[in-house]
């Protein structure tokens, strides 16, 4: 709400508010365009973490796959022993691919 002033107001201060109004708005603009290409950038990583996510799950899914084979071919305590694992994980692995 404005209020009347029995001063007027000069040319200059007229000028400079106006100025600062157009820097203002340029500033918010900016703001705007910044912050919207942030959520590009932000859905973009999402996604390639998404892929790399399930890339990680397969190669585990691998590993897992592989420590089964060994502890079928070489028994649980040997296949615990050369890979460096204990005998309850070989077992819960072994029994999880099968």
């Amino acid at each position: 709400m404005a209020v009347a002033t029995s001063t007027p107001v000069s040319l200059a201060a007229r000028v400079r508010l106006r100025d600062h109004q157009v820097a203002a708005a340029k500033a918010v603009a900016s703001h705007s365009a910044t912050k919207a290409r942030l959520d590009v950038v932000r859905a973009r990583r999402a996604k390639v973490i998404e892929k790399q996510d399930a890339l990680v799950e397969a190669a585990s899914a691998e590993v897992e796959a592989a420590i089964a084979g060994v502890a079928a071919t070489m028994g649980v305590e040997v296949a615990a022993e050369v890979l460096g694992l204990t005998k309850a994980e070989v077992r819960r692995i072994a029994k999880d691919n099968r």
